[in-house]
This record gives structure tokens, C-alpha cells and sequence, in this order.
């Protein structure tokens, strides 16, 4: 079954798309900038919808990383924390962890 990621962080949504179109899954993405430094509102449905999160840290406010965090706990998602801004090993390592399970 196909899987679905959410990236967020960053400003290549085009370029996210194509890679995870390449790694037979789709990608739902936010930026992370919402206004109030995050709101649960901007970031739920996309956790909602996804397998798995990739959080950019090098993309994203710490209060958007915190909140990222804590759906992905209450949802019961895997969330990866990606340092700097490069998805392709984050992508790799989520499709491993959620095909483990």
C-alpha cells in the first residue's frame, strides 16, 4: 500500500514531491510558518492524513517542531527530525520504519 508523508520545513514542495513520487509515496507539505508561531490547526490535518512526519529543523520554529512533535505522539505517528535541510535519508528512514511495523 502506497504510503503518505508530511514534510515540514523548507521551500522546495515541488522538489518533495518529485522525490517521494521516486520512493512510491505521497507527500503532503507545509512550509511550518503559521501565524502565533504554529497552531495545532495548521498542522493536524496533514498529521492526520500521513503515515509518517519529517520535520526540516533547519526550516522550522522550534514552537512548530514542538507542536509537530506532540501530534505526531497523540496521533500515534512516527515523527523524524531531520537536521539541516536535505530530505532524502529522512524519506528513506521514515518508508523503513513504517513498512517495519
Amino acid at each position: 500500500m502506497k504510503k503518505t508523508v508530511a514534510i515540514f520545513g523548507g521551500d522546495k514542495e515541488s522538489t518533495y514531491k518529485q522525490l517521494g513520487k521516486k520512493n512510491g509515496c505521497d507527500v503532503l507539505f507545509h512550509n511550518g510558518k503559521a501565524r502565533n508561531g504554529g497552531t495545532v490547526k495548521a498542522f493536524q490535518p496533514l498529521v492526520n492524513k500521513a503515515d509518517f512526519c519529517i520535520v526540516l529543523l533547519g526550516s522550522i520554529g522550534h514552537i512548530s517542531q514542538d507542536l509537530i512533535k506532540e501530534l505526531g505522539k497523540e496521533l500515534g505517528k512516527p515523527v523524524i527530525f531531520q537536521p539541516g535541510k536535505g530530505v532524502s535519508a529522512a524519506l528513506r528512514k521514515g518508508l523503513d520504519l513504517v513498512e517495519a511495523v
